[in-house]
């Protein structure tokens, strides 16, 4: 997963979420109706239009409860709180009566309709007629329409018919040495040259480098007595062009222009001029591949640093390849699964995503810190992103419900105890942080989706390789 796509994953993980699950019972002091009529009619396979009838029964209750419930709140001259008659009530408060029975049936018979269809709606519904034009009376039904972007449903792909390759992870031997070098070089000592000469390609110098911009030294990009191996790709080539020819004792100064987008904030947009001043050409030296070089690095022996070296790779590898399965059987989900995100969603997200860049700007200049300007407006940039993780979610709880993966307390309290362990903190500590900041759920979430990669893996065919001999 490319960095961007992890950031943005995040951003979004609650808001998908709760787009995401099957509808629930939705509100305990929402009486179910005991007649309701609904006929549901698909207008496309991510909206409908929900005809409701709510009965006359539930009317008249809805209406003498509104009644009891003002004459508790009023006071008029003559009668007795609570004893004041309907028909005053009826006279005096018919707009407060009309809307507050209206806007209860409305929401409970919506409501109910969303739960007995088994839908799950992405967007606030359209209702016609329009709230304020709808009219309840007594001893008749109240009948109106909701529109509703809904999750659509799902045929999900025989998991059989996923490949990847699941080929055993291995490293050659060659991998090995070369991560060895690496450390041979990074344990290298450096002695002067005997012989002056001036630096030549691929030579090894030790050089003090003073960074200045608009004149002012900045310590932070400067370094003294430093061995700078040229060739290497560690040091800039504008300052590895500039050391040769120079020779011992030489200063020159080399003036180099950064991009706005540099990582380092100091030099991002400035032109840096850095003053060189060499001190030795040196002979790398490098350490013999024995024993001692292995009890220098905390091990017992070569052999065993060797084969700590060669698991800690094929771990590396075995990570690899789990990621790359993961992206091929995701792209293969939803290339195989006839799915269409309602543009209502899209934009929602998007806006999601705008008030936590603006929020994280804001932050950032509060602390004196760059802000960012990539994603100032709609970050429209980022669709494909969107789009791609909304599917995600909606494939993969729909795996998860057909195939009764969750994540149960248990499980999760081991998890929350490793993760915990992995960051040197009390278990109960890091679970209360969590809920604090409102991410156990996104937490559960990730393990959720953990074990469903596991479930496809293993599911999946193997891909079979062309082996040319």
């Amino acid at each position: 997963m490319h960095a961007r796509d992890a950031v943005t994953q995040t951003k979004l993980t609650r808001f998908i979420r709760a787009y995401s699950k099957t509808r629930r019972w939705p509100h305990a002091a929402l009486r179910p109706y005991r007649n309701l009529k609904v006929e549901v009619e698909r207008l496309d396979s991510t909206q409908v239009r929900l005809d409701i009838e709510v009965p006359v029964e539930d009317v008249n209750q809805a209406l003498e409860e509104t009644y009891q419930s003002l004459r508790d709140q009023v006071a008029i001259p003559g009668f007795r709180k609570g004893r004041v008659p309907v028909s005053i009530l009826k006279s005096r408060y018919p707009e407060y009566i009309n809307n507050e029975v209206v806007r209860h049936l409305v929401v409970s018979g919506y409501e109910e309709a969303i739960y007995a269809e088994h839908l799950t709606p992405l967007a606030q519904p359209v209702f016609s007629p329009p709230l304020k034009q709808l009219n309840v009376s007594e001893n008749q039904p109240l009948t109106f329409s909701a529109t509703v972007d809904i999750r659509p449903s799902l045929t999900l792909p025989r998991y059989d018919e996923l490949t990847t390759d699941k080929a055993p992870v291995d490293v050659p031997r060659e991998e090995v040495d070369a991560y060895i070098a690496q450390l041979q070089s990074q344990s290298a000592t450096y002695e002067p040259l005997e012989d002056e000469r001036p630096v030549q390609e691929k030579d090894c110098v030790r050089l003090d480098w003073e960074c200045f911009i608009n004149g002012e030294y900045v310590e932070a990009e400067s370094q003294q007595d430093v061995d700078v191996e040229l060739g290497a790709g560690i040091f800039h080539e504008k300052l590895e062009e500039a050391l040769l020819g120079m020779e011992l004792g030489d200063t020159k100064t080399v003036a180099i222009p950064f991009e706005a987008n540099h990582r380092s904030p100091v030099l991002a947009g400035n032109t840096a001029h850095y003053e060189l001043t060499l001190h030795a050409i040196t002979q790398k030296l490098l350490p013999e591949l024995d024993d001692e070089f292995a009890k220098d690095l905390g091990y017992e022996n070569f052999p065993q640093l060797y084969g700590v070296i060669w698991n800690n790779l094929v771990e590396e590898e075995r990570s690899r390849q789990v990621d790359r399965q993961r992206a091929e059987l995701l792209e293969q989900l939803i290339e195989q699964t006839d799915i269409t995100v309602p543009e209502t969603l899209v934009q929602q997200a998007l806006q999601n995503l705008q008030r936590q860049f603006a929020a994280e700007n804001a932050q950032k200049a509060a602390a004196g810190e760059p802000v960012s300007t990539e994603n100032a407006g709609l970050p429209t940039h980022l669709r494909p992103d969107v789009i791609k993780q909304i599917k995600q979610a909606w494939i993969f709880n729909a795996i998860a419900e057909r195939e009764g993966i969750h994540i149960t307390d248990d499980e999760l309290e081991l998890e929350l105890r490793r993760a915990a362990e992995h960051q040197n903190r009390d278990a109960q500590v890091y679970a209360n942080l969590l809920k604090s900041n409102n991410r156990l759920e996104d937490f559960r979430s990730q393990l959720q989706n953990e074990k469903i990669y596991q479930f496809l893996i293993q599911r999946a065919s193997t891909r079979q390789s062309l082996i040319i001999t």
